[in-house]
């Protein structure tokens, strides 16, 4: 029987400093401080007002993984989940099977409960599909 405790979020959410990009129809928002990422989407910190977007809206999703001389770039359909004064949290809702790797891999190693967000990933691996 597992004793750990549950969090009240569903997925692992991980800190990572990278740069991110947010397309919400001509408004780009653009953050390198602040993010938390998971399986389902990621969380960003940003000075922009991001209220004219609104919520439930589509937007795509660039997150760039720095290593060494190289670039990885995770890109992903997704939809604005919620805004407030200083951040804007964005929902995955589809992801190709390159940047579904790379997402594995960053939240993998940087979670505090690597077994936990293993299971995650077990669990709901058809949640993302890729893109057309």
């Amino acid at each position: 029987m597992d004793t750990r405790p549950r969090e009240k979020r569903e997925f692992v959410r991980v800190p990572f400093a990278t740069e991110a990009e947010i397309q919400i129809g001509e408004l780009s928002i653009r953050s390198s401080s602040g993010i938390n990422i998971s399986l389902n989407g990621l969380r960003l910190a940003t000075e922009q007002s991001v209220a004219v977007a609104g919520e439930g809206g589509p937007c795509i999703i660039k997150i760039v993984l720095k290593a060494f001389d190289h670039h990885v770039i995770i890109e992903a359909q997704g939809r604005v989940a919620r805004t407030g004064p200083g951040y804007l949290a964005v929902e995955f809702t589809a992801l190709d099977p390159d940047s579904y790797l790379h997402l594995r891999q960053l939240v993998l190693h940087n979670a505090d409960d690597p077994l936990r967000a293993e299971e995650e990933f077990d669990a709901h691996w058809g949640i993302l599909r890729p893109s057309p």
